[in-house]
């Protein structure tokens, strides 16, 4: 089997691998929630024992990983769409008597990913910017304290 021969292989196979991409993503972005979230309690804590370097560093940590998320996981999730789309337009080729219902089931299933990539990108947001804007609230107050 030739490379070319696998990655249609892949292709035809729809989006399936996409969904486990996107419950890997799923887990990690929760993750990183939670270890933000512990992390920000920690801070708040010892806000006045810290520098403001030193907070800018422990607060930004991670942040990056959010934002990416954020941004990334619904087009990867589109990618999983677009594959099953195209699953779906050979299912009915191959299968030229059976008519629409073939066509509808299939990009039902591609549909998935996309609402994957959407589940998993809006609670990265939401973290990313609220994280950020305590992050920069907490910077301000410091700076108004020296």
């Amino acid at each position: 089997m030739t490379v070319s021969d696998s990655l249609l292989q892949l292709f035809l196979g729809g989006g399936d691998f996409v969904l486990y991409i996107m419950l890997g993503l799923s887990v990690v972005t929760l993750g990183v929630i939670f270890e933000r979230l512990y992390a920000f309690i920690l801070l708040r804590r010892r806000y006045a024992q810290l520098s403001k370097r030193d907070l800018l560093l422990f607060g930004q940590k991670r942040l990056t990983v959010l934002a990416t998320l954020g941004n990334n996981a619904p087009f990867i999730g589109l990618f999983g769409t677009v594959l099953g789309v195209i699953k779906a337009f050979h299912d009915l080729h191959l299968q030229q008597g059976s008519g629409i219902k073939v066509v509808m089931g299939g990009i039902s299933e591609a549909l998935v990913a996309t609402a994957m990539g959407l589940l998993v990108a809006i609670p990265a947001v939401i973290a990313y910017n609220a994280f950020s804007k305590t992050l920069q609230t907490w910077l301000l107050l410091r700076q108004n304290d020296e």
